[in-house]
Order: C-alpha cells, then structure tokens, then sequence
C-alpha cells in the first residue's frame, strides 16, 4: 500500500514539474511562443529586412513573461503570397507576411484601388493617405475575414523607361508602352496619351531591343534587375504609381495571445512599416544613382504642371474603375487629402 501511494506521489510530482516547465498551463500562459514569417523575395531584399525589423522592435516592446521564438522564412520557401495570406486566415503554418494587397481582392473587391495608377500625387501624399487611414475599410473588411493589418510598408514609385527621350505629353504619341494585363491600366496609359501594349514582362526587354515596343513602366528594382537599362536608357520620373506592401498577421493567432503581447505585436507591426517606408524609398533613389553614375541611365523629370496634366487625364479612368468596384468613398478620400 504504502509502494502504492509513493508511484501515486511520484507521479503527481512529475506532472507538476511538467506543467511547471511548460509555463504553467493551469494558468493560459505559456513559456514561449514560436512566431513564424514569411517573404517570396530573397533573404536580403528590403521586404525580408522589414520582417526583421518588426521581430526586433516586437522584442524592445514586449516585456512580458512570455519567451518570443522566430522562424522567418524567405523565397517563397513556405508557399506563394496566395498561400501565406490562406494559411494566416486560418491561422496556421504562417503568423505574419509581408504581401501584395492584390491577395486581399479575393475577400474584398475594393483592395485593387490601392495599386490604381496615378492615385496618390507623391511619396508624401501617399504616406500621408497611409497614416491618415484612407485603407481602414479595406483593413476592417479583410480582418473579418481572419488577416490584420498591422504595417504599411512599399514605396517604389514606378516611372516610365524608355528607349527615346520625351520633353512634353505632346511626345507620348509615339511611345508603344508595355503595360500589365489589367483593363485599367490600359484604360490610364491611353487617358494620357500613350499607346497602351499589354505584354507577358519575361517578353519585354526582347521586345524593346527588336522594336515591338519602346519602353515599360516600373520601379528602379525592376529597371536595375531585369537591366532593361541596357535598351531603354531613360528613365522618365512619372512616378505614376506607388507600390504599397502590407506587413500583414493572422488574426485568430493574434487573437490567443495576451493583451499586452497583442499591444506589443500592433505597436511594431506600424513601426516596421514606417521604416520600410522609409527604407524602400530610399533604396529606390540609391538604385537611380547607381545606373546613372554606371550604366549611362538617363534621367527625365517631369515637371508639376506635366505630371498634374497626366493625372487630369487619368482620373476619370481610376474614378470609372472604382465606381464598379465600389472604392469611391476611399479614393475621394484620398484625392481630398
């Protein structure tokens, strides 16, 4: 009897100690969490360094009990965009991503507009509209449906590359500009005077070198990585269209976390997206004075006046788009800012 109640002590002890080291499940804290995150881009690139960012700035803010473990993934190497966003939804295998609003567009039909060329007038204007909450109804809407928002990161501005230099709109006429597969843009580089040729983009720098067409618009990464530099030598600063990434966390997972990790989490979600910001602006600058300085890259600026007159045109197309998908409200807000 008595070897009988000792194994039963014993025991108890065990499960105690067990328990104990586990951080006490008795009480719904755990001693560790393992975050996981992901980017499609290379370790390195300016989104994986915004995810570092973020695990760092969540480990000054959270001081919590809790031991905080990451995993960050690069390369695609734990699914595509599409995947990482389904697998936050249904809070599994990924926490956190940076991704493309574009994913968001299956759950709400408004999320395109945030890439809608000529939306926002400048860098600063569309921070501005970033901070000011001009998204919050795409957000609230995709949040519901199991994904927070939690950081606003991008900032390429894409321009247009070209193989001939352009001084006016007058000249516009006479550039063939390859342009993504989406009725809208073709819609807006028409509106303002270009000839509008969709193109698969792995066609493009064959198709300027032979002639097919005179140029593409994209940010300095695209112009420096595809070396479309080598056949289109200027670089026309229409800055038509700013490249917005979302730092993005599943909600149920945030949702069974503590309030004060949560706090922490949201905290440096909005800080890692104003340093990307921050950052990918910058880099874009950098990426412009390099080919400049090494390749012969060929700098246009527009002025004022020009790039208002494009937007002049190209506003009713955008305005057109939002009215089917009903994104109105969002870019009146934004145009009002």
């Amino acid at each position: 009897m008595k070897k009988i109640v000792g194994l039963t002590l014993a025991l108890m002890l065990i499960f105690s100690l067990a328990s104990f080291a586990e951080g006490g499940k008795e009480s719904g804290t755990p001693e560790s969490i393992t975050l996981v995150g992901g980017v499609m881009l290379p370790k390195g690139h300016v989104y994986y360094q915004a995810m570092e960012k973020f695990v760092e700035l969540l480990d000054e803010y959270y001081t919590g009990p809790i031991e905080l473990k990451y995993e960050l993934h690069h390369s695609g190497s734990i699914g595509t965009e599409k995947d990482m966003f389904e697998f936050m939804m249904q809070g599994v295998s990924v926490d956190f991503a940076v991704v493309s609003p574009a994913w968001a567009a299956t759950w709400d039909k408004t999320a395109p507009i945030i890439d809608a060329p000529f939306l926002f007038r400048s860098i600063e204007h569309w921070e501005q509209s970033l901070e000011a909450g001009a998204l919050d109804s795409i957000a609230e809407t995709i949040r519901k449906k199991g994904v927070r928002f939690i950081g606003y990161g991008g900032g390429g501005a894409r321009s247009l590359i070209l193989n001939q230099p352009v001084s006016s709109l007058e000249d516009f006429g006479k550039i063939d500009l390859r342009v993504q597969g989406s009725p809208l843009h073709a819609a807006v580089f028409g509106a303002i005077g270009l000839n509008p040729t969709p193109l698969d983009y792995t066609e493009v720098y064959n198709a300027i070198k032979t002639g097919v067409v005179d140029g593409l618009e994209n940010e300095p990464a695209g112009l420096e990585g595809m070396k479309f530099y080598e056949v289109a030598p200027y670089y026309a600063l229409s800055e038509h269209q700013i490249t917005t990434r979302i730092l993005c966390f599943s909600e149920s997972r945030l949702q069974s976390f503590p309030q004060d990790l949560q706090d922490a989490i949201i905290k440096a979600g909005l800080d890692a997206g104003r340093w990307h910001r921050k950052a990918e602006v910058a880099l874009g600058q950098q990426i412009i004075d390099k080919l400049v300085a090494g390749h012969g890259l060929k700098v246009i600026e527009f002025t004022k006046a020009q790039k208002d007159e494009m937007a002049r045109r190209a506003m009713p197309e955008v305005m057109k788009y939002a009215e089917e998908v009903g994104a109105t409200d969002i870019v009146e807000t934004i145009q009002n800012l």
